[in-house]
Formats: structure tokens, sequence, C-alpha cells
């Protein structure tokens, strides 16, 4: 489980920065935010641009495909240290699918202009987000073709 606090140890137990040395993660935790959200906020939603990334620190949110729709459907749910929003940022496409907090949440919050510097300086990161989006992208892939 993460500590509250918004430090290295907080940085090095998400999978994304793992591969940073803590002089590194020192350097880009400037550029990091934390956001609290209540149970029901909509952290972000299907269709618009997306402008940030998001690491659930605490808390649980859902993923859900054609909110308030007859079509809705939960693809998934995240735990803490999983990231979302990292499509939307790497493609510039909109957003897949809504995020709503299903427990009071804390998320680590990183814009897309402090992503696009840090991703510069450390590929490792884009490495990473990557491989994250394409097994993410695989699950659902199977979610849906399964039926849900």
């Amino acid at each position: 489980m993460l500590s509250d606090s918004f430090n290295i140890q907080t940085l090095r137990a998400v999978k994304l920065f793992a591969p940073l040395s803590d002089e590194e993660l020192e350097l880009i935790r400037p550029a990091l935010s934390i956001q609290d959200c209540n149970i029901g906020d909509v952290l972000m939603r299907e269709g618009e641009t997306g402008d940030d990334l998001y690491v659930l620190l605490g808390g649980e949110v859902k993923v859900v495909a054609g909110h308030r729709t007859d079509n809705e459907m939960v693809l998934s749910t995240m735990q803490p240290v999983e990231v979302f929003g990292e499509m939307s940022l790497l493609s510039d496409a909109p957003r897949s699918a809504t995020i709503i907090a299903t427990d009071p949440c804390r998320c680590i919050v990183v814009t897309k202009d402090a992503l696009e510097n840090v991703l510069m300086e450390h590929p490792a990161i884009c490495l990473a987000l990557l491989h994250d989006a394409y097994r993410r992208l695989v699950t659902l892939t199977k979610k849906v073709g399964a039926g849900g």
C-alpha cells in the first residue's frame, strides 16, 4: 500500500516511474500534483480532449464506455498505482472512456505539457507508458470481444 505522502517512495511504487533513479524522480516531482476525489466524481469523460495523465494512489475508479447511455458498459476497475489517461495523451485522440471514482481517491496528476517535457528527458517513461497502454488495450479487446 502506498503512503499518503507524496515522496520518492510513493513514486517508486508506481511501475511507470520505476525505471528512474531517485535523482530523476526528484527532478520530475515538481511537475506532478495531487488531486483528491469523492465517490461519484468524474475524473475524465469519454470523447473529451486528454490533457492529463493520472496515477491512482488510493481508492478505486471504474472505467466506463458509453456513460449514461443505453449502451453503458463498465470495462474495468482500477486499483492503486494504476495509470489512466495516457492513451489520449500519447495519441492526441479523444478520451476513450469515462473514469468515475467509486471510493474516495487520491491521484497524482501529470499535465500534458509536463509529461512531454519529462518524456523528452526520460524515454524510459515513454516505453513504460506504451507497454501499459498496450497491455490494457489487449485486456479490453478480449473483454469486449467476450461480450463484457
